[in-house]
């Protein structure tokens, strides 16, 4: 059974080394072309600082004999470890090997872009020879032989490294990401977070698929045994990194303005897997579902968070890692069986792992930010920003063919932006062109047919009283009179119409103003019940688009006068979310089937001012249940948002 276990060990060790090639597939996928180079190359001599220092010296530290529960006593140079048939003590060292090398080499991630690869190269010796088998040491210390340290004599968990190795490495990063500061380009002067471009997506899904299929390893081979628990812990894993990802999806489509998926379906798998790293082992399918979904929650929250403060991590490390960890391992206390917890308190389970979390931040964070501080002041940080727009494909191996693809790309690129602007410019200007047309009639209308309409009521008004004064009231003079009053409402009718094709109040008061003052006038004039609720202030926008918006409520509120029948009419305003704002109109009128409806109410012409706005126009109606018209616009009319 012993040779087994060893097989299964060696197996899962093979398994987080394929990880290795998982990292550099999903961040050479995330960085710009200008440094798939430079990225790729680091993961490489991560993994090799972390071979040689963690075998030298780390492995020791981490699980040699014990001072006081602090920190090991070193093997030097694999001394006491070089017995023939040793295969037990072998396999568990390749095992935590590998282990170290994803600790190395998820911080170096985090810095890519804009980081001098010398100081990279310390970062990752002190790394994987101090920071994280110390903190190791504190956990994991008496997993290989019987002795006790001090955070595993408090009864803190961590199966499988949710906090050893994951959050050590996030809390790094986040050290390294503050010190270093962000890469050019990334924030704008109001903080803005602005996009540099991704090299190859495709190239980060495979990342993302490999990562996935070397967790089955990772958490796996934690057990250092094969026996019947595995089958939970691979399920269990498998299932966390799905409903991560459903996490991350809701959450950036309810609470992100840019509600694009990419970074969500990415970040929430791998939040997951992380965050199930923690308690795979002893948690049902149901409780690993959960630990995910709130994993992938986290990720996004903490990814916004970040941008916030205008933290710069470039491939997402410190949600995945530091927040993701964190949460599995203390979700941990709040779902594992009682039979799993110090003493069955949940309670003080809770408090043992907080505490835990803690120490792990402090530690790992504490440190790094020494160290990082310590480098930038001395051998240097950051790359120049001549070489940080170059790119350090160029800059550190001379790849003078990746430049010139990231040139190609870039020039791609600004042309779709240019086009994109220019299109928006038209349109801008088309809308402009319609409303002058629009006054252009008006003034047509006012100054040839209103005129000519205006001397007619005034040659109908001398007939009518030259027929009064020589008889009494004739046929003729009432068919005179009926066409005075029909004149007179084709004179107030044209009127109006002139008065609304570029209405002053607009401009003067605001969209809310304009429509409450066009709710009042047809209440008083016509004794419609108009009530509007204002649920979230209106947003400003420009001209253009509050014209659109107020003509369509001018088109809907007209189509209610004439064909609805209604009694009240309700008006409702509220944001739907960070970039969309609806507009409701809500009547109790006779309703009709809006796919059967022809000319006469306008339906086109509300549809393509909606279409013009980039929103959205849904008609909802029925005979006999009146009518809902719901308008979606965008807030950020000028930033490409769509709702």
């Amino acid at each position: 059974m012993a040779s087994l276990d060893n097989l299964w060990i060696i197996i899962s060790a093979c398994f987080v080394f394929f990880m290795q090639a998982g990292f550099i597939c999903y961040e050479v996928g995330f960085v710009q072309a200008k440094n798939v180079v430079s990225v790729a190359i680091e993961n490489i001599l991560a993994f090799v600082i972390a071979t040689l220092v963690f075998c030298l010296w780390g492995y020791g530290l981490m699980f040699g004999p014990t001072f006081h529960g602090l920190w090991g006593n070193w093997f030097a140079l694999l001394g006491n470890l070089t017995r023939a048939n040793n295969l037990s003590l072998f396999a568990h060292l390749l095992f935590q090997l590998m282990f170290a090398g994803t600790a190395v080499t998820i911080f170096a991630g985090s810095m890519s872009e804009r980081t001098k690869l010398n100081s990279l190269v310390v970062a990752a010796i002190i790394t994987a020879g101090f920071i994280y088998p110390l903190y190791g040491h504190w956990v994991w210390g008496g997993n290989y032989s019987a002795q006790t340290m001090w955070l595993k004599g408090m009864g803190f968990i961590d199966f499988a490294g949710a906090t050893v190795v994951h959050a050590t490495a996030g809390w790094v990063a986040l050290a390294g990401i503050i010190v270093v500061g962000a890469r050019r380009g990334r924030f704008d002067a109001s903080g803005k977070i602005q996009k540099l471009g991704r090299s190859n997506i495709p190239f980060a899904t495979l990342g993302t698929f490999i990562l996935w299929f070397g967790w089955f390893g990772f958490n796996g081979g934690s057990v250092l045994k094969f026996d019947e628990s595995i089958g939970l812990i691979l399920i269990n894993t498998n299932l966390a990194a799905s409903a991560g990802v459903v996490g991350a999806i809701l959450i950036t489509w309810l609470f992100t303005k840019d509600r694009s998926l990419i970074m969500a379906i990415f970040s929430g798998a791998l939040g997951g897997l992380v965050a199930i790293t923690a308690g795979s082992n002893v948690l049902t399918p149901l409780d690993s579902c959960l630990v995910g979904l709130i994993a992938g929650a986290v990720v996004v929250f903490s990814t916004l968070f970040l941008e916030r403060l205008r933290l710069d991590d470039a491939v997402g490390v410190v949600p995945i890692h530091a927040f993701g960890g964190a949460t599995g391992t203390i979700l941990l206390a709040l779902l594992s069986p009682t039979g799993y917890l110090v003493r069955g308190s949940r309670l003080l389970q809770l408090q043992i792992q907080t505490a835990g979390v803690l120490t792990n931040f402090a530690w790992s964070f504490g440190i790094g930010l020494i160290v990082f501080y310590v480098l930038k002041k001395t051998v240097g940080l950051r790359v120049t920003p001549e070489q940080e727009e170059q790119g350090l494909n160029i800059v550190e191996y001379n790849d003078i063919y990746s430049w010139v693809d990231f040139r190609k790309t870039m020039r791609y690129e600004n042309m779709l932006y240019e086009q994109n602007q220019m299109l928006k410019r038209q349109s801008r200007l088309l809308i402009a062109t319609q409303e002058q047309e629009r006054v252009k009639l008006g003034r047509d209308l006012h100054d040839g047919v209103g005129q000519s309409l205006a001397a007619v009521k005034l040659q109908l008004g001398m007939l009518i009283n030259k027929v009064k004064g020589i008889t009494r009231e004739t046929a003729l003079e009432k068919e005179m009179n009926n066409t005075l009053h029909l004149v007179e409402s084709a004179v107030e009718e044209m009127r109006g119409v002139i008065m609304n094709l570029r209405p002053a109040f607009l401009r003067e008061r605001g969209l809310e103003e304009t429509i409450r003052n066009l709710a009042g006038n047809i209440e008083l004039s016509i004794g419609l019940s108009v009530v509007l609720h204002v649920e979230d202030p209106v947003p400003v926008w420009s001209e253009a688009v509050e014209l659109n918006i107020y003509r369509i409520f001018q088109e809907s509120l007209a189509n209610v006068i004439k064909h609805a029948s209604a009694a009240r009419v309700e008006l409702l305003f509220q944001k739907q979310h960070s970039n969309c704002y609806i507009f409701s109109i809500i009547d109790d009128g006779v309703g009709f089937y809006p796919d059967a409806a022809s000319g006469g109410i306008g339906l086109l012409s509300m549809r393509e001012r909606a279409s013009l706005l980039s929103g959205r126009l849904d008609i909802r109606s029925s005979p006999g249940s009146g009518t809902i018209v719901i308008l979606e616009v965008p807030i950020g009319q000028d930033t490409d948002i769509d709702c």
